[in-house]
């Protein structure tokens, strides 16, 4: 395995996650209290006590407490806590995932989250971009035959998909991605559902689509914990075939060993109940941060782009930066006035060669391409993202 770059998005997180007024660069829901997740989920402050303080710090289950794969195998139809491994967080999930299957080439839509292409490339994997094009009004497009006339060239042995999709927001249709998995069974190529923002994919239903088979054919890497805005529980599942999962844990017995019990059983609380208020309120939110958003674009006169169908972001891009140095500048003068967004240059756009079109068939592209932008994340409160929404008019608007 290859040393791994440098995780360019991380770098800006850090730098600036905890010291600017409004934090609009990460990609998860505002974070909460522990308080908040527990009663919540209709646990009283005295049975949350009672339970936390007599929790013993043991090791626990080395795949994860039986229960709570319980509960994340109901979210997967057709398979069992046998098809399930708890990991610490998704990136672990993924870490794991990779090494297993070691591919030789990974087809995946791009941009995309650092990780999701940096790791299989360190092992040695060549990277078949998916193309995701935003349009002039900062819509992301996809050409579904263009994709699998690339699969079905190339013959990847992975496909990776993550949906809804970070930074653009996309959600895929259903009946994509039955296509998607049709060619990729007739091309002998296993495929990755990265399925993080599952809980915030439709304002109907609990859940969004899954691309889960027990097929053996199929691995979903997933958790709840951007979604409902406490990254710091680490937690994170694989749910796939038994035998990988086997080995998986193996590798995992060297590095985290287990999850922390204390973690499992917050998850576990919180997970066993979708009816309740913590599960509503973050459905709430997003819903009511995506109206706010599609008004302030409506009447913004320095950005543009659209809202996320699913998941907690989307890109932006300024009306008047014509040039990348115009875009940093005017993202720089947001920062310093304490609106950190993340520069759409931390995740490479611009790095592929379709990027750099200005054209598509018939559809002209927009910078957002190029990098032009930033990502956008809708995990604040409402009252808190309005007004961060207004600051950011009000400081591009000066001079």
């Amino acid at each position: 395995m290859k040393a791994l770059n440098t995780f360019i998005m991380e770098d800006w997180l850090e730098t600036y996650r905890f010291n600017s007024r409004f934090n609009l660069g990460e990609s998860g829901g505002s974070p909460r209290h522990v308080k908040d997740l527990l009663l919540g989920s209709d646990l009283t402050e005295e049975q949350a006590s009672q339970i936390f303080l007599n929790t013993i710090l043991c090791d626990s289950p080395n795949r994860g407490r039986d229960d709570l794969r319980n509960l994340i195998a109901d979210f997967h139809p057709g398979s069992t806590r046998e098809n399930v491994l708890i990991t610490t967080g998704t990136s672990e999930a993924l870490f794991l995932l990779f090494r297993y299957l070691s591919p030789n080439k990974i087809a995946l839509p791009l941009p995309a989250f650092q990780l999701l292409y940096e790791l299989p490339s360190s092992l040695g994997a060549s990277v078949i971009p998916l193309p995701i094009r935003f349009l002039e009004d900062g819509s992301p497009y996809i050409d579904e035959k263009e994709w699998i006339q690339i699969l079905e060239k190339n013959k990847p042995d992975c496909l990776l998909i993550n949906n809804p999709h970070n930074p653009s927001g996309y959600i895929f249709e259903k009946i994509f991605l039955q296509q998607l998995a049709n060619t990729a069974l007739k091309i002998d190529c296993k495929i990755i559902g990265d399925e993080h923002y599952r809980f915030l994919s439709s304002e109907r239903n609990i859940l969004g689509e899954t691309v889960y088979k027990p097929n053996g054919n199929t691995f979903i890497t997933g958790s709840f914990i951007k979604c409902f805005g406490v990254p710091g529980l680490r937690i994170g599942w694989c749910v796939g075939p038994k035998n990988a999962l086997d080995t998986m844990q193996n590798e995992k017995n060297y590095t985290t060993h287990t999850v922390n019990p204390i973690t499992e059983w917050i998850s576990l609380e919180v997970l066993k109940n979708k009816t309740s208020t913590i599960f509503k309120t973050i459905k709430d939110e997003w819903i009511e941060n995506k109206t706010i958003l599609n008004d302030f674009l409506k009447s913004s006169n320095t950005v543009y782009g659209v809202i996320p169908q699913g998941g907690l972001v989307t890109v932006l891009g300024f009306k008047k930066a014509t040039t990348q140095k115009e875009s940093n500048t005017l993202i720089q003068r947001l920062i310093d006035a304490g609106v950190f967004v993340l520069p759409l240059s931390s995740m490479e756009f611009g790095k592929y060669d379709f990027q750099n079109e200005t054209t598509y068939k018939e559809y002209r592209l927009s910078n957002l391409n190029k990098g032009f932008g930033f990502r956008l994340g809708l995990g604040c409160a409402p009252t808190k993202f309005k007004l961060a929404l207004k600051e950011i008019e009000r400081i591009l608007l000066e001079n």
